[in-house]
């Protein structure tokens, strides 16, 4: 597996990625189309300096981190996704441990992202890698599904959570 910074040529990749993956863990009867989901991955790196890591395995991409300026050296990370079919093979884990590179590059100190209390893989994933929660869950503005927001600092970065 390979991770790359992304760029414009991959919204889309990562719009599918994004997609498939929500349908399968929501339990959603169809998939979003590419037009449904684009919106949100370019909303994600409208803002400077964004970030974009694509996850590729024989050059086909499997997953992707988006996410752009939340505060003067914070990074809010808007998308983890990983395609379905590459679920349990590291994908998430291998994208989130580039992160801190991709952090130093762009000129962020830490790093911040919500994921849904009941996402039970992601929450360890976060919490294995030293993500560390910040405040009570909260309901999601539209659904009312909880979130929680957890933060991370790479070595260096900045220490207020």
């Amino acid at each position: 597996m390979e991770i790359i910074r992304g760029g414009p040529e991959h919204v889309d990749d990562a719009a599918s990625i994004w997609a498939h993956a929500v349908a399968k863990r929501d339990g959603y009867d169809e998939v979003p189309t590419l037009g449904e989901a684009r919106p949100g991955v370019e909303s994600a790196l409208a803002k400077e300096p964004s970030v974009l890591l694509i996850a590729r395995e024989g050059g086909r991409a499997v997953g992707f981190l988006a996410g752009g300026p939340q505060g003067t050296d914070t990074a809010y990370v808007n998308y983890v996704g990983v395609h379905p079919d590459a679920w349990g093979r590291g994908v998430g884990e291998a994208l989130l441990r580039a992160l801190p590179g991709a952090l130093a590059e762009n000129g962020y100190g830490r790093a911040e992202l919500l994921v849904f209390v009941d996402n039970v893989q992601g929450v360890r994933l976060y919490e294995r890698l030293g993500w560390i929660k910040v405040g009570d869950p909260v309901p999601h503005p539209r659904h009312g599904r909880l979130e929680q927001r957890y933060a991370f600092v790479p070595a260096g970065g900045s220490a207020s959570v």
